[in-house]
């Protein structure tokens, strides 16, 4: 009797994969693998930033709202400037408001220096207070803790 195809013989349907074809789908696997992996771990990297710039922002609001709410401190006159004085008073009191988990209140900071308006057209660091022209420019800064997220907010007290 003659065979007319492999079809018909059950020791041809029956030997299973060669080893090229299992190496070739454990190749396929492993990239599929890998790439899921690096797609997860862009991920997770992504949704840690934005949490932290959510934070920073979050932070950054609440200690405006709170500065807004304190008296504005008085400079000086043109001729002795306080400035640093209002500059450590007010960060004082924007490091009492509520920080998020890990991150230190000294991350917050008022940044050097607190700008008062000439009357004119722009801030500048000498004090007008004496001349009755009470405007304070104020610049809020807040860092993650690892120092790459850093957020800051331009603020007008008078």
């Amino acid at each position: 009797r003659t065979r007319s195809s492999c079809a018909d013989d059950p020791r041809a349907r029956d030997t299973g994969f060669s080893l090229v074809e299992v190496v070739i789908a454990i190749l396929l696997i492993s990239i599929t693998a890998t790439a899921s992996l690096v797609t997860l771990r862009t991920a997770v990297k992504a949704s840690a930033t934005n949490r932290d710039h959510a934070n920073a922002h979050a932070w950054l609001q609440t200690a405006t709202d709170v500065l807004y709410g304190v008296e504005r401190q008085d400079c000086g006159t043109t001729t002795a400037s306080l400035e640093s004085t209002v500059r450590a008073y007010y960060e004082s009191v924007i490091r009492t408001t509520s920080n998020p988990a890990g991150w230190p209140s000294t991350n917050i900071e008022v940044v050097s220096p607190v700008k008062f308006w000439d009357g004119q057209s722009t801030y500048q660091a000498t004090c007008y207070d004496d001349l009755g022209i009470n405007l304070q420019l104020i610049t809020l800064r807040v860092r993650n803790a690892d120092g790459k997220i850093v957020e800051t907010v331009e603020i007008v007290k008078g």
